[in-house]
């Protein structure tokens, strides 16, 4: 009595395990794509609450924004890490290239009193 398997056998489980890496590969590549938005997408919420903290710290110098509907103010993130609230230096989470702090900024526009931040990534 022989033991092992035959060609016919091994063909059937390479067959079978082929059709569970093709369901299970692009589940996997969606999930860490999804997992990638969120952590990009958590990071720019990161900013925009440090940039409100900011204008909060110095209302002298945006009274005019919090007074006036539909005035936009950019505020670079270079002000951001000299203030402290941000601390260390910016990376983008999607290519983990270090951000030039010039090249990023936030813009804050009031929409009927209501400050509206945005973070402008290069």
């Amino acid at each position: 009595m022989k033991k092992g398997f035959t060609l016919i056998e091994l063909l059937a489980i390479l067959a079978i395990l082929g059709a569970v890496i093709l369901v299970a590969v692009p589940s996997i590549v969606s999930t860490n794509k999804k997992s990638q938005e969120n952590n990009y997408n958590q990071y720019t919420q990161n900013i925009e609450n440090a940039t409100e903290i900011y204008v909060e710290m110095h209302p002298d110098r945006y009274a005019d924004l919090k007074n006036t509907n539909g005035q936009t103010v950019n505020i670079n993130t270079e002000d951001l890490v000299a203030s402290g609230v941000i601390q260390g230096t910016l990376t983008n989470p999607k290519t983990d290239v270090q951000l030039i702090n010039e090249a990023s900024y936030v813009t804050v526009t009031n929409q009927n009193g209501t400050l509206i931040y945005t973070y402008v990534a290069p």
